[in-house]
């Protein structure tokens, strides 16, 4: 894999930025495998590839969400862009087709970085430009400059490609559209769906002229390889032209609302507002850090929320309460990252809390077993974090309500059983723990019964109960609470344990206990610390690190159990088979960490080793991952990403670990914990 070649410093003391050259970028396959990700915390984003191409359906500039978080509408796919210099029309924009590339912008680029925004240079004998794209945070605006970075003038042709149909959906021309295009001077607006607001087109400096015409037969190879519609038509409604001179900008805006600011005050303050961030020193840390804020909506407690991935998921329950701790870690945004455990914990029923949402925008599923309890967890949690963390929570009334949902059971089965055990009923066409792959109406993984990490959750959540009673002035509810989960590790040891495996079985099912080796036994370690005796504790660690750690995190099933499938690519049927049958998840390795240390303690060895790990995820990060962390790897090397490049639980915790084991290397951002907005919790 070839390395980023860092071009220049920041400011002093802080790493290189992250930008890669001519050498770096010299292979076509390279470059439409690096995709980047911009985000505007309302759910709208723009993402890509480095060549400029689009190879998914979900690339595009201007992806606004419509309603805020989850809805998501392509509005504006990218650009047609051609320069005239020394005589000649070069196009600097990269479309694929079946059968052809055209234009090849890809060969001229000799670098792209991430300084804090994604930026491209194309250059030739005559000329030098160079784009930057942006999103501004909580606006819903795609800004585009270009620069001429050469000697010489040049000329610059672009039209705008549009879709206007779901980020998921792919448009054709025979599509009935409203071809009304409004052109007053910098400014147009179009409207193609009546259901869908204005799109607002600026050009700032262009002329700007009405010519509107079609597109066909754009080809995503992405989407060809999952088995999905891969060819599409856009529409290009009108031509912007400026002439540049030397070091002159040209500036292009995307946006749902008319916005009269100058570009470049509105490029800069975000430019500002990213390069406020606070370092560590860490690189992985500070890269992941950086751009933690992706995944964060804000809003009031009914509107925030954690995407779950980019660019392809939504918000989902269980990312979102596991991904909280982390993100706030690593944002320092303490109240954001709490007001999303605010409005999942408003959203509940019978006990539990949202899985996800139909359709991006219809009524929210509860089919998760787990999702409630790593709510219960998250509670807890950020109460440590408060101004004040002697305060009793107001959500202790929640906390109550989602332990006795269990206790009297709720639904698809979920309760908990005489002998203090949770017990989960199996659901046609429902996977209700974490490996919730669905396969032809099927569940891959069903684990219906008595999954062990479920019941390491519920033992963590009896003990987090506990501590909130204590808060709140209750040492009796808080005694009976510490007394049910004393008798639930004690069945849990009786249960679960397998003397021949010397390991915990991963489901004790209707037919008796399921001795597959997969990483849901160590949150039997890492969630609690009397769980399970030392020895036993000790025994499930080694027997997850010497069979399912890879050097992106765990994998999900041994590779010597014959349904082994260690590749996630092929159609979504095949990426979903492998899902949770090999491939791995780097969001386990904070539960693995925790195990680790728990198991080994800190001291100098136990650190290094944890480094040595940590090296292939440093230097993946830096370079094919852009910064980010994708949702899971293939199972043997060479360990290509699938599923959303850019994933909030991997980020989450990653950075967790990170911060909770190098604490004495790491100083994790921290601005703005003075503030009472910074630090408001749940709890509050």
């Amino acid at each position: 894999m070839a390395s980023p070649v860092a071009l220049h410093a920041g400011g002093s003391g802080s790493p290189p930025r992250l930008a890669w050259t001519a050498a770096a970028l010299q292979d076509r396959e390279r470059r439409l495998a690096l995709e980047w990700l911009e985000t505007d915390g309302l759910g709208g984003y723009a993402c890509g590839t480095v060549a400029g191409a689009r190879t998914r359906r979900e690339h595009g500039w201007y992806v606004p969400a419509i309603p805020p978080p989850r809805r998501r509408w392509l509005f504006v796919a990218g650009c047609e862009e051609y320069v005239t210099a020394g005589g000649r029309e070069t196009g600097i924009s990269t479309q694929i087709y079946r059968d052809a590339v055209y234009p090849q912008g890809d060969r001229l680029l000799t670098e792209f970085s991430l300084d804090p925004f994604p930026a491209w240079r194309y250059e030739t004998e005559h000329f030098s430009l160079e784009r930057t794209l942006c999103l501004v945070r909580d606006r819903s605006i795609t800004i585009v400059r270009y620069r001429n970075a050469g000697e010489h003038p040049l000329d610059l042709s672009v039209r705008p490609l549009l879709r206007f149909r779901s980020a998921h959906e792919l448009r054709s021309e025979h599509d009935e559209i409203d071809p009304t295009i409004e052109v007053r001077g910098e400014v147009s607006w179009v409207r193609p769906a009546a259901f869908l607001p204005r799109l607002y087109l600026r050009a700032v400096g262009s002329e700007s002229a009405a010519d509107p015409l079609w597109y066909r037969s754009f080809f995503y190879p992405r989407d060809a390889e999952s088995g999905r519609d891969a060819s599409e038509d856009l529409w290009s409604p009108l031509r912007w032209t400026w002439t540049l001179e030397p070091r002159a900008d040209a500036w292009a805006l995307f946006s749902r609302e008319e916005v009269a600011s100058d570009p470049r005050h509105l490029l800069e303050a975000e430019r500002r507002r990213r390069g406020a961030f606070p370092r560590s020193g860490d690189l992985l840390f500070d890269e992941v850090a950086r751009r933690a804020e992706t995944f964060l909506v804000d809003g009031d407690d009914r509107e925030a929320s954690i995407i779950a991935g980019f660019p392809a998921l939504a918000d989902h329950g269980r990312d979102a309460m596991i991904s909280a701790p982390g993100l706030a870690l690593a944002t320092g945004r303490f109240g954001s990252a709490a007001r999303v455990v605010n409005s999942f914990a408003a959203m509940r029923r019978d006990g539990l809390i949202p899985a996800r949402f139909v359709s991006e925008e219809g009524q929210p599923e509860y089919d998760s077993a787990d999702a409630p309890l790593w709510l219960v967890l998250a509670v807890e949690w950020f109460g440590r974090w408060r101004r004040n963390p002697t305060r009793p929570s107001p959500l202790l009334g929640m906390v109550r309500s989602v332990l006795a949902s269990y206790r009297a059971g709720t639904r698809f089965g979920i309760r908990v059983a005489a002998d203090g055990l949770v017990q989960v009923g199996g659901a046609p066409g429902r996977a209700l723990t974490w490996m919730d792959a669905v396969v032809d109406g099927e569940a891959v993984t069903p684990r219906a019964g008595r999954p062990v990490e479920i019941q390491a959750l519920w033992h963590a959540a009896l003990k987090s109960a506990a501590r909130l009673e204590r808060l709140a002035g209750e040492p009796g509810l808080a005694r009976d609470l510490e007394t049910q989960a004393w008798k639930v590790a004690r069945r849990f040891n009786e249960t679960f344990w397998s003397a021949e495996k010397e390991h915990l079985y991963d489901v004790i099912g209707d037919d008796g206990p399921d001795p597959t080796l997969r990483p849901n036994q160590i949150f039997a370690v890492s969630l609690s610390d009397d769980l399970l005796p030392p020895h036993r504790a000790r025994a499930v660690y080694v027997a997850v690190r010497d069979r399912l750690l890879t050097p992106f995190g765990l994998r999900t099933l041994d590779p010597a159990d014959p349904r082994y499938r260690p590749s996630g690519g092929g159609t979504q049927r095949e990426s979903d088979l492998a899902a949770h049958q090999g491939s791995v998840w780097p969001w386990l390795t904070g539960a693995f960490a925790d195990a680790h240390f728990r198991v080994l303690g800190h001291h100098t060895e136990s650190l290094r080793t944890f480094r040595v790990w940590l090296a292939p995820l440093r230097a993946y990060v830096r370079d094919a991952g852009l910064g980010s962390i994708p949702e899971r790897f293939d199972g043997e090397p060479p360990h290509r990403p699938r599923g959303s490049r850019a994933c909030a639980a991997s980020v989450a915790e990653i950075s967790r670990a990170l911060v909770l084991h190098l604490r004495d290397d790491l100083s994790p951002p921290r601005e703005g914990m003075d503030t009472p907005e910074r630090q408001r919790s749940p709890s509050e």
